[in-house]
């Protein structure tokens, strides 16, 4: 695959997980191991400097995700957040962080700005008509917002203790029937940025792997700006 489709299927993953999906799509996907993750539940009283590591099981292939919340700022009315997503695996090559400016509810919500920093390369700042035609491929369904009934979370099954490598949680279980099959989600209001403990899909899994403190920004050098591939 030539390098400028390569970093645009990577901003692709890049603008899914950092508004809280995963490239979901009725019958496709991007293949591979973001094919069909599940969406994340949503933003959960983001608390500046701490987030939260998964390990994530795909296809018998294992991934890091880790999501840190850095800081927040006023966009229009809107309150954004700054958003650092790192994702390591022996397929990306080591660490891939994605660094972006999210508004999660409102007229607003959408990744208003992003920097991404693939392995070994100096970090780019995608530009706004790059993130507008990306933007486009994302379903169009949102995760649900903290506090939001159950929003796409599916029915309540109760609440249950779950032990993660993380440790011990009192978690509310949430199960999706969807057409791929059944999604189990237990998730816990203690977890930051996102409320999730624990994910088993029909083919992926998400455990919390560490929580995350005092954490600073993975992105190293000043950001190139990213022009638009030519296809």
């Amino acid at each position: 695959m030539c390098s400028t489709k390569k970093t645009a299927m990577m901003v692709v993953v890049a603008l899914a997980v950092t508004a809280g999906l995963w490239a979901q799509r009725p019958g496709g996907g991007m293949g591979g191991m973001f094919g069909h993750m599940p969406s994340l539940p949503g933003l959960s009283n983001p608390t500046v400097g701490s987030g939260s590591e998964y390990e994530m099981t795909s296809k018998g292939k294992q991934m890091d995700i880790a999501v840190v919340a850095l800081g927040k700022e006023d966009v229009d009315g809107s309150t954004g957040y700054w958003m650092e997503t790192r994702m390591n695996s022996p397929e990306l090559g080591g660490e891939m962080v994605m660094k972006s400016l999210t508004v999660s509810s409102g007229a607003e919500s959408g990744v208003k700005r992003m920097i991404m920093q693939q392995p070994g390369k100096p970090p780019m700042e995608i530009d706004g008509m790059m993130m507008s035609m990306m933007q486009q491929h994302q379903p169009q369904s949102a995760a649900p917002s903290a506090g939001g009934a159950n929003g796409n979370r599916g029915e309540l099954v109760g609440t249950e203790s779950v032990t993660v490598p993380a440790g011990t949680f009192t978690c509310q279980h949430y199960r999706d029937q969807g057409p791929r099959g059944t999604t189990d989600v237990w998730i816990s209001t203690d977890v930051t940025p996102y409320a999730m403990v624990k994910m088993v899909g029909p083919d992926t899994t998400m455990v919390l792997k560490k929580v995350l403190t005092n954490e600073k920004s993975h992105i190293n050098g000043e950001p190139q700006k990213m022009q638009m591939p030519h296809f």
